[in-house]
């Protein structure tokens, strides 16, 4: 749902098409109502959901009332986990990428790169087998050379 009035005008839209003339909604078609609007969720956990709201008395007997589904649909909105996810190109911008010799790709932060040279310099300055790779500059650049 993108916006209040957008999911309001589905599911006046799904409403009419799917619910009887008594204005309630039967339990048994929550699922297909909650598609029709364009919240998708398992069967498993519709029917969840279901016994949730008779076990709190938001339903009239079997059937869900329209402001009932409203809410329930809010609800799920909100505890909507992947739109709590944001995806950000901040990462290429401050990142090393390196590809693998088969063909795997990797993204190294510049931070990261810096603070992982910085150790090996300190660590590993005295071992004799690595000192002819040393020492690796501040920001780690040649650590892949």
């Amino acid at each position: 749902m993108h916006s209040k009035t957008e999911f309001q005008e589905k599911l006046d839209i799904a409403w009419e098409e799917t619910v009887s003339e008594q204005g309630r909604l039967p339990l048994a078609d929550v699922k297909q109502m909650l598609d029709e609007v364009g919240i998708k969720l398992p069967n498993h956990r519709v029917r969840d959901i279901v016994q949730d709201i008779k076990n709190e008395g938001e339903t009239e007997g079997d059937f869900l009332v329209k402001s009932g589904f409203e809410k329930l649909c809010l609800t799920l909105a909100e505890e909507d986990v992947a739109k709590t996810f944001k995806t950000s190109k901040q990462h290429d911008k401050d990142a090393e990428k390196i590809e693998g010799e088969m063909g795997t790709k990797h993204t190294v932060l510049n931070e990261e790169q810096a603070a992982f040279a910085d150790w090996i310099n300190n660590n590993l300055e005295k071992d004799t087998d690595v000192a002819h790779k040393l020492k690796l500059n501040d920001a780690g650049s040649d650590m892949y050379e």
